[in-house]
């Protein structure tokens, strides 16, 4: 079980390219209020003041608190040995393109 923390939405940062739109507007219709404070919400905390977002509901979830105007989420900080092979991948190339734009990393 991971820390929970409130996190802005500003602050939370999609991994994954593409959604669906229909599974994205069935959250949308679907919404369950205790999402905003269940930490449901998978995330994980490279140290720079963004949190990346680590698994498919998770994204899901945070794109229909964007579109209902959530300000914020009570999110779950996971560990990097949590993560699946794909997810620390993702999290590596996304590290990658953020020093490429000046962010370091220790």
């Amino acid at each position: 079980m991971g820390r929970e923390k409130d996190v802005s939405t500003r602050l939370i940062r999609p991994t994954i390219p593409e959604f669906d739109t229909e599974r994205l507007l069935m959250f949308v219709e679907r919404w369950d209020p205790n999402w905003e404070f269940d930490a449901s919400i998978k995330i994980f905390d490279e140290g720079i003041a963004q949190y990346m977002l680590t698994d498919v509901e998770s994204h899901y979830k945070y794109m229909a608190a964007l579109i209902l105007s959530k300000p914020s989420l009570r999110c779950r900080l996971t560990k990097l040995n949590n993560l699946s092979i794909d997810e620390i991948n993702k999290i590596e190339y996304m590290k990658q393109v953020l020093h490429k734009r000046g962010y370091r990393f220790d």
